[in-house]
């Protein structure tokens, strides 16, 4: 039988029944594969390999058990769930992420993840009343399980690399909505003395230093050095996973060793189980005794504590220091906490102005001075 294009008869022999198969070249590889049992089932099978080479979908025909792992679902949870990733500190934030871009991206192959397909994914959160922060989060992550593909030779490269899918702009609200408060010392020293007593320290150090809850939280008595006067965070507790030690006032160190030592942490003792919830029960009753508002949509929370500690510290130290202190992993992030008021401005002009300016002047008074110092000196030797 004469055979065709592509395509080559082979006879039935050693019990096996006649058949075809393919002899092509496609995608500068040489593809030999079973064809069907009748031509027209051969033509078929030929037709829908050179439009899988046309496509880019060879590998996926040919080899299908191969590609199981080119799906996104797939292949991120096995990411996710890998000790590597297990062990990041965004473990259980990419947990969260995943699950809402599997929405999308769950049954999409690897290789079909586009900037188009992405910006829709945006569209969709963004339609959804999500945060432009959270959604770069997300876009965060997919890059990265992408960046992870490519090393992994399961992608050419990562189709959203760099600049083609660009984030969106945080306009964070709380920044704005704190200073909007216009909280005055003598407002927050209300706020602490308006807090039920075991819950007054965990205030003070939060206005203060700027420690985050859980730093506080998971703070134990070996951290705490009164005799120097410092507060030792962990490498395991701290967010950066980098061990930083504080310095407290003397104050602070006062109201720290009057606390009653129950057992191995400063604070946690008192509030096991659901420790978050409780820390807000307490802070919401604080801030109503206090008269503040309390809230994420018109108030403040237990976090904006630390950002106007955060602002505090830059306006009394250079932002190095006031980074340090922090625990920030850069200086770009402490510098999300200085929002300098009109008052701010207009105090440092007048501070320059003064430096510089009256600065001079005292120079000259002091010459003058010198000069009638050197005078008088004259007139009692004559």
């Amino acid at each position: 039988m004469k055979n065709e294009r592509n395509l080559v008869y082979v006879p039935a022999r050693d019990g096996k029944p006649a058949h075809y198969v393919t002899e092509i070249t496609l995608a500068y590889r040489r593809v030999r594969r079973f064809a069907g049992w009748s031509k027209e089932e051969a033509r078929t099978y030929l037709g829908k390999l050179r439009l899988a080479a046309k496509e880019g979908k060879l590998e996926e025909l040919i080899k299908p058990e191969k590609m199981k792992g080119d799906i996104f679902g797939v292949y991120a949870r096995a990411l996710l769930d890998s000790a590597e990733w297990k062990a990041k500190r965004s473990a259980s934030r990419n947990e969260l992420s995943l699950k809402h871009l599997n929405r999308v991206f769950k049954d999409t192959r690897l290789s079909e993840v586009s900037p188009g397909l992405v910006r829709k994914y945006i569209t969709e959160r963004r339609e959804d009343g999500v945060s432009p922060a959270t959604i770069n989060r997300e876009l965060s992550l997919l890059k990265s399980i992408l960046y992870a593909a490519e090393y992994d030779g399961l992608v050419a490269s990562n189709p959203i690399r760099g600049r083609r899918v660009k984030k969106l702009e945080e306009n964070n609200s709380r920044e704005k909505l704190i200073l909007d408060l216009n909280l005055t010392d003598e407002d927050l020293r209300r706020l602490v003395d308006s807090a039920v007593p075991h819950f007054k320290p965990i205030l003070e150090i939060a206005l203060v230093t700027g420690m985050r809850r859980g730093e506080i939280l998971k703070m134990k008595w070996k951290d705490v050095d009164l005799r120097l006067g410092t507060i030792r965070v962990s490498a395991e507790n701290s967010k950066t996973k980098r061990e930083r030690f504080i310095p407290i006032d003397a104050n602070l160190a006062a109201e720290l060793d009057s606390i009653e030592r129950k057992g191995d942490y400063v604070f946690m003792n008192d509030w096991t189980g659901k420790r978050r919830k409780d820390v807000d029960e307490a802070f919401r009753a604080a801030c109503e005794r206090a008269g503040i508002p309390s809230g994420r949509k018109n108030g403040l929370t237990f976090h904006d504590l630390r950002h106007l500690a955060a602002y505090r510290l830059v306006k009394v130290t250079d932002i190095v220091t006031a980074s340090k202190i922090l625990g920030h992993a850069s200086i770009q992030m402490t510098m999300r906490y200085v929002h300098p008021t009109d008052s701010d401005k207009r105090a440092a002009i007048e501070k320059a102005a003064e430096n510089l300016f009256r600065g001079r002047q005292k120079d000259v008074n002091a010459e003058i001075e010198r000069s009638l110092e050197g005078l008088e000196n004259k007139a009692q030797i004559n």
